[in-house]
Formats: C-alpha cells, structure tokens, sequence
C-alpha cells in the first residue's frame, strides 16, 4: 500500500539517503557520492550489476554495478584476503543485499516501509528498460574502485 503520508519525491529522497548511508555503514572504506543524474530512458549495463526488487512504498529495483576488477579489489580491502574469479559474483551480490536490508531497516525508522528481493546477478553487457525514471549515482571507493548505484522506479 501505498504510503500517503509521505509524497513520491520525499520518498525517493530518503530512499536515496538512506541508500548511502548503508553503503558508508556496510562498507567500511571512505565513499565519494557523486552527483545524481535523472534516467527516464533505458541505459547499458557492462560490468557486474546487482539487482535488488524493491515492494512497498517505492516499487522498483536498487542496482550497484562496477567491474569485476572493482568488486575482486573491495572484496579483498573489506575481507583482507584476495577475491577472485566466481567468488567476485558471489562477493558482489552478498554485499549489495546487506546494502538493501539495512537500507531497508533505515528507511522503517523514517515511516516508509519496503521489502527487498534476493540479488540477481547479471554480468557482461545488457540493456536495462521497464522504469518510469532512475536516478543514477556515481560512487568511488579509495582503492576499491568506481561504482553506479541506480534506483529505478516502476512504471505505472
């Protein structure tokens, strides 16, 4: 259901927020967020995407996506030990669920509620369409990479 007390762009706002601060709360090296840009079209994928399903207040899909390169390197900076080959995959797609779920757990203390799906990890180039609008992030970690966390919100 819908949430009424809080408007569609509030609720983006704090989605976006709280993504972040998950990310800085689960990933414990310094982020540069870079400025958001507005999608309304469908955009390239070319690297490692995770998705998370987004229900509830703000249907849609939460995406990180970045190298293999740039996971196998956050891996080994978060775990102090290399992470290689199908270990990237599998690295990439746990970190970025425990980014949603406690994504999900800030946003329940600011009233708006959500459920999130199991990742789905897609790797190599594909195109990404069936959204009403996303706001793409750029984000960089000190030696771990460059990264683009989207928020795709649902048609309808």
């Amino acid at each position: 259901m819908e949430n009424t007390q809080l408007d569609k762009n509030t609720v983006i706002k704090e989605v976006l927020n709280c993504a972040i601060e998950s990310i800085r709360t689960v990933i414990p090296i310094e982020a540069q967020v870079g400025r958001p840009t507005l999608l309304t079209e469908s955009f390239s994928h070319h690297a490692i995407g995770v998705f998370i399903g987004i229900t509830g207040d703000l249907p849609g899909r939460l995406i990180l996506e970045g190298s293999e390169e740039s996971f196998s390197r956050l891996g080994t900076k978060m775990f102090g030990m290399p992470i290689e080959g199908e270990m990237v995959e599998s690295f990439a797609g746990e970190v970025v669920n425990m980014i949603a779920g406690n994504m999900g757990a800030a946003l329940f203390t600011k009233g708006i509620t959500i459920d999130i799906t199991p990742p789905t990890i897609i790797v190599g180039d594909s195109k990404i369409s069936g959204f009403r609008q996303a706001i793409k992030l750029p984000i960089a970690f000190q030696e771990a990479g460059e990264y683009e966390l989207v928020l795709n919100i649902e048609k309808g």
